[in-house]
């Protein structure tokens, strides 16, 4: 399966890089300055449709994809129940950063991941302009920069925290003195890379299904979790308690080792999320 899926990143990869730059590439699908889409989202859609026909088409599955929600909810109905009816299903962000992809920065990404049963099976995340890709099965994780070929393990990482989207849940007072590093480029895709592979230690997550699933697997055989920022519970599969009809997780959880979770929680409390 994961042989097949490096297939596709690397088809979808091409995509967006052929498209990347072009002026006539965006258009808004709402008022909402972030709502974009670009015709790089919707060819890699369409891709996608049919290559997991042509591949898995001996599987029971369903496919979740942000720009093709309405055909996970014929009828009207709960997206719950339509994954709930398949053992697996394929969770794709065609491009993960989408504005920054149209403006041509290059920290954009593609995610694909595979849950079985509603929990994190294998996935992968894409940066191609940047010339990184980090994917997993239920044994390995392996990191390619630049046409190199890393194993990937869990491990200790540095003292240094480096933190994602922080700012996004949280108010900082003129007087405190920050006991870390907080960076955020608008992709979940390239906050995860960079954690994988050692460059960051923590995010704040409180996005969609698709914003995480190529990376859930990866972080979890890393040794990361998502954790529920009120409670500490890890998130074990995607379910209608914890995540909305739109597939937007319910509360802010913390993606950071379980060692880690107290730390990360005091800075956030104290800075005010």
């Amino acid at each position: 399966m994961l042989e097949k899926i490096l297939e596709f990143m690397k088809s979808a990869g091409e995509i967006a890089m052929n498209n990347y730059g072009r002026t006539d590439n965006s258009e808004f699908k709402s008022e909402e300055a972030h709502d974009l889409i670009t015709i790089t989202d919707r060819a890699i859609s369409d891709l996608f449709q049919k290559f997991i026909a042509d591949n898995f088409s001996d599987l029971d599955y369903c496919i979740v994809d942000e720009e093709s929600m309405d055909k996970l909810t014929v009828g009207g109905g709960s997206p719950f129940d339509e994954i709930a009816k398949h053992e697996w299903a394929f969770v794709l962000d065609p491009i993960d950063g989408t504005v920054g992809y149209a403006l041509e920065i290059p920290m954009f990404g593609i995610s694909l991941g595979v849950l079985k049963n509603g929990k994190p099976y294998c996935g992968a995340i894409y940066a191609p302009a940047l010339g990184e890709l980090v994917y997993c099965d239920t044994e390995q994780a392996f990191w390619i920069k630049n046409n190199t070929k890393i194993e990937l393990k869990p491990s200790e990482l540095g003292k240094l925290p480096i933190i994602f989207s922080l700012g996004r849940y949280v108010r900082q007072s003129d007087n405190y003195e920050p006991r870390y590093l907080q960076a955020g480029y608008n992709s979940m895709t390239t906050h995860f890379l960079y954690m994988a592979t050692g460059r960051g230690r923590c995010n704040y997550f409180k996005w969609h299904i698709w914003d995480m699933g190529g990376a859930w697997a990866i972080m979890k055989f890393l040794g990361f979790e998502f954790m529920d920022f009120k409670t500490g519970k890890i998130l074990e599969n995607l379910s209608a308690d914890k995540f909305n009809d739109k597939l937007k997780i319910k509360n802010v959880h913390i993606v950071c080792k379980p060692a880690d979770f107290e730390f990360f929680k005091g800075i956030a409390e104290e800075t005010g999320i």
